[in-house]
């Protein structure tokens, strides 16, 4: 007889085991999903940002826009002293150079934004104070899925339009008390590509 014995089970003890065993795994592995979930973006947040814009904009989520007046187009040197109209603007006289696409942690003049805004880019104007790590990721992801060297989205930092967020493109301006990325997509998809010298989208 060897030093170990064979433990010995009941029919119905070892049904018993072999039902616990099975169960225990299951919410093992539903725990963990439920734990790698909480610490994950949601699936369908997190590709919003990257889907294709639509032709047009959603007309729900833009009803807010509005089109302030027209500052004409003329070019100046950035030493030109410029007054706009429309505080953030929307056009008027710009400098030779435009903003190149990407997120800005310095607000360039507004001459240079403007021009930007000629060629077709939407610039979005952000209070650092309300801009969390979440909404820079947006923000980061709409401009890589939605930009090229010359025309895109420019976001910058300003506090002075009483509002945390601006969104701007040419004539056009939606101001949000809260960041909603469903309403910079229908923005985007709206205005985005479309200034006086914009090659089209």
């Amino acid at each position: 007889m060897s030093g170990f014995d064979k433990p010995q089970f009941s029919s119905r003890q070892l049904c018993s085991r072999l039902t616990i065993c099975p169960v225990f795994f299951l919410f093992t592995i539903a725990a963990c999903s439920t734990l790698s979930c909480a610490n994950s973006p949601s699936p369908s947040q997190a590709a919003l940002e990257d889907l294709k814009l639509p032709a047009q904009g959603d007309a729900a989520l833009l009803t807010n826009v509005i089109s302030p007046a027209d500052e004409g187009r003329d070019h100046i040197w950035p030493d030109h002293p410029v007054e706009y109209q429309t505080m953030p603007p929307t056009s008027g006289p710009h400098f030779p150079d435009p903003t190149a696409p990407g997120f800005y942690t310095a607000r360039p003049a507004f001459g240079y934004l403007v021009h930007s805004l000629e060629h077709g880019s939407a610039v979005i104007y952000y209070d650092p104070a309300r801009l969390s790590p979440e909404i820079e990721t947006s923000l980061r992801a709409f401009i890589k899925a939605n930009s090229d060297p010359e025309v895109g989205i420019i976001a910058v930092p300003d506090a002075d339009f009483n509002y945390p967020f601006v969104l701007t493109a040419w004539d056009k301006m939606l101001k949000l008390d809260k960041y909603d990325p469903r309403v910079v997509r229908a923005f985007l998809a709206e205005y985005l590509g479309r200034g006086p010298e914009s090659p089209g989208r």
